[in-house]
């Protein structure tokens, strides 16, 4: 990988820990000829896929290359998941997938100096596939291996998925296909079955503990909720201070749930570029976390905050039914952030649907 920007060649030179059986695993089968042309890497969303897929690329890039990859810490992962699409090529032969907007070129360059997360869409267009579908056609620059990774897989438009099938079925000479997906079932069955399949899991309490260092346990506890056990999210919201941001949201649930708060100025407030991604992917979090909550017996996790208890209480007038509704919503909407969707009247739409008690005498 290039040295051209410190998130990628990180990503690809250094390994979140528990990340290492699955490297073996794949290691193992590079070293006796036998690792598959296509793979859907499946796991939560922040679980580290992408660094996966990336160290597994600077092996395949660079024949030879087995030494054990230096650990990945916190604040790297944290600065990676912010600069991990600056700029786009990181080397000849690695053809990266991921959601594009139209004005990308011009900021490549001259990047924005800001640090807030624009809008963008999050689908990959059929033009993208097919350009990479050429690429691969021709002989690759390093006279090795060509590998393409698509992140999020789930974020393929149908035609662009349509037109990634026949290069699944079959792959040039040396090319490596890898698909991200922490919402497989999203995927068409098509693609699938023509992928062997990598899950990757978040790691159990004590790991994480270790890797993020000294956090105290009410802090960690409730980092761990904010991020849905996700690690290089938890990283990221501690290395951001955007833990309060998410207590905010937590609470302004709450208060729309008990009808003590106006729905639209929430909805105008969240609505902002600033803020909307934030809020939608807290949202369906903790409805991920609520949702789990009533499907698996208490006491199945070691990790308790108080703060869960609140919306708990919030949301027992809401049938499974309705917050399986509401997380469908709240994804559908994460998707088309930058798509040209109203978001402060779908936001709207989407809190009014957490007061139980309205309409009701």
């Amino acid at each position: 990988m290039t040295d051209t920007t410190p998130g990628p060649k990180v990503l690809a030179t250094k390994l979140c820990p528990w990340l290492r059986p699955a490297l073996h695993q794949l290691d193992a089968a590079r070293a006796q000829e036998r690792l598959g042309h296509a793979w859907l890497v499946a796991g939560p969303a922040g679980v580290g896929k992408l660094n996966l897929a990336l160290v597994l690329a600077d092996r395949l890039l660079h024949a030879g290359r087995s030494d054990e990859p230096p650990e990945l810490g916190p604040a790297e992962a944290a600065a990676a998941m912010r600069e991990r699409h600056e700029p786009y090529d990181h080397h000849p032969d690695l053809h990266w997938l991921f959601p594009r907007r139209k004005d990308d070129d011009k900021e490549d360059k001259d990047p924005p100096k800001s640090k807030a997360k624009s809008k963008e869409p999050r689908t990959i267009s059929v033009e993208q596939v097919r350009d990479a579908i050429e690429a691969l056609a021709l002989k690759s620059h390093g006279g090795r291996a060509k590998v393409v990774i698509v992140e999020p897989a789930d974020g393929l438009t149908i035609a662009a998925a349509n037109a990634l099938l026949k290069t699944l079925e079959e792959p040039s000479d040396d090319t490596y296909l890898f698909l991200l997906s922490h919402q497989p079932r999203r995927l068409p069955a098509t693609i699938r079955s023509r992928c062997q399949r990598l899950e990757v899991a978040a790691p159990p309490p004590e790991v994480l503990r270790d890797w993020l260092g000294a956090v105290e346990p009410q802090r960690f506890a409730a980092l761990w909720h904010a991020a849905g056990a996700a690690p290089l999210l938890m990283a990221e919201l501690l290395s951001d201070n955007d833990l309060n941001k998410t207590k905010d949201i937590s609470e302004t649930l709450n208060s729309i749930s008990n009808d003590s708060t106006e729905v639209q100025a929430v909805a105008a407030a969240w609505a902002k570029p600033d803020s909307v991604e934030l809020v939608l992917t807290s949202l369906t979090r903790l409805l991920h976390r609520e949702i789990r909550s009533r499907l698996v017996p208490a006491g199945s996790t070691s990790i308790t905050d108080p703060a869960a208890a609140v919306l708990h209480n919030a949301w027992t007038k809401l049938t499974l039914r309705q917050l399986f509704g509401q997380y469908e919503r709240a994804e559908r909407l994460l998707t088309q952030l930058g798509g040209g969707v109203n978001m402060e009247l779908a936001l709207h739409a989407l809190l009014v649907g957490f007061q139980a008690d309205r309409g009701r005498s």
